[in-house]
């Protein structure tokens, strides 16, 4: 999964393949680490019950940021390719779309089977709605968009897609089986008949959209002044969760206000959308704290990058973002299959089956490495850039 479009950044910029920005790969390495620590909580507390169940969410808040992380950080790379060779990105669009499209088909067969939470659901294997389909149709649908739009016109369909998705979600309610699963798969609701499990696809193909306005960003401007541009994130990111705070803020006042009467109507919309915990469909606070949270992270690890801070955990954890479509695959197989299906008795050491299931899974990806290196040197083999 080698991006082949970050070739003419400064040269105090640290590679971690290729010419990939190392603290890009190391961002989305931390995300996917929060992934993996979301679905290990889930597959080896969930059924426990009690205390297991408290702590299990408290780890799910913990690692909210996983979600947004992810789709803006896809988003982000989407922006940066077309703005590195709007001339050679027809090659790259082409594989990004046939990416999408194993994620839709492939994909989607390979994932559903392991989220054996909802095997006792009649039909469940047609009503789990992946993550990996949403990014799938994004893949589809977004390397069309940035050769016709602008970033800023990218980044205000982004806004308005998320506005418009809300709004149905909030004033359609469909009678029929058909119309709610197109609801619950398009736009989302707080509560799912259909669908046992749902990424709404809409509003987080807005969020995406967004995200491409700071990879075109960081692909313009970036080649003068990585710093520079470091800056403009971490300046956004804060902007972003202030504007979190706020909405939560008036969150906790409308509850403090309204209590248990808030129920229903235009109040519980607004609840709703000022929760910091909305996350189906993902509510603007949720997003703008998070979001914000990654956006600055990804600034201070390119400033971090610049001066040589942090480079081994960089290298460590970029070599999980450099195959996170891998890594995203491998870890339902091993938490919702492999420990889910253990039955592991509750321990205090949790922690240290974490970090074996991670440090097995890191071995996998640099064995996957390792082979993806030594086809890219293989005389007359290209480097795929994907």
């Amino acid at each position: 999964m080698s991006f082949d479009a970050t070739s003419d950044v400064a040269p105090a910029v640290t590679r971690s393949a290729g010419s990939r920005l190392l603290s890009v790969d190391a961002m989305r390495g931390t995300v996917m680490l929060l992934v993996f620590l979301s679905h290990f909580a889930d597959g080896y507390l969930y059924r426990l019950g009690g205390d297991a169940e408290r702590l299990r969410e408290r780890l799910n808040l913990l690692t909210r940021m996983a979600s947004p992380g992810f789709m803006l950080i896809s988003g982000l790379m989407l922006g940066l390719l077309y703005a590195r060779s709007p001339e050679r990105f027809g090659a790259v669009a082409s594989k990004l779309q046939r990416r999408g499209l194993f994620l839709l088909t492939v994909g989607h067969v390979l994932i559903v089977p392991t989220c054996r939470f909802w095997a006792d659901e009649p039909w469940y294997l047609l009503r789990v709605l992946p993550v990996t389909d949403t990014i799938g149709l994004a893949l589809l649908v977004g390397p069309s968009l940035v050769t016709r739009l602008g970033g800023r016109a990218r980044a205000a369909l982004g806004v308005a897609l998320f506005g418009v998705s809300w709004l149905v979600s909030l004033v359609w309610w469909p009678h029929s089986m058909v119309a709610e699963t197109l609801k619950e798969a398009l736009f989302g609701q707080q509560h799912l008949n259909v669908l046992v499990s749902s990424f709404p696809t809409i509003p987080w193909l807005g969020f995406y959209l967004v995200g491409s306005l700071f990879g075109e960003w960081l692909g313009t401007w970036g080649r003068a002044d990585v710093v520079g541009v470091a800056r403009r994130f971490q300046w956004v990111g804060v902007g972003m969760g202030a504007v979190g705070v706020l909405l939560s803020l008036a969150h906790f006042w409308l509850r403090r206000m309204g209590g248990d009467l808030w129920v229903g109507g235009a109040a519980e919309a607004l609840s709703e959308l000022t929760s910091y915990a909305q996350k189906y469909p993902p509510g603007p606070t949720y997003l703008a704290l998070h979001g914000g949270a990654v956006l600055s992270g990804l600034g201070l690890m390119m400033r971090a990058e610049q001066r040589g801070w942090l480079l081994p955990y960089m290298r460590w954890a970029g070599l999980i973002g450099r195959h996170s479509l891998f890594a995203f695959l491998l870890q339902f197989y091993v938490y919702f299959l492999g420990i889910y299906s253990l039955r592991l008795p509750y321990t205090h050491l949790w922690p240290l089956v974490f970090l074996a299931t991670v440090g097995l899974q890191w071995g996998l990806l640099w064995a996957w490495d390792v082979r993806e290196a030594r086809t890219r040197v293989r005389p007359g083999v290209a480097a795929s850039g994907l």
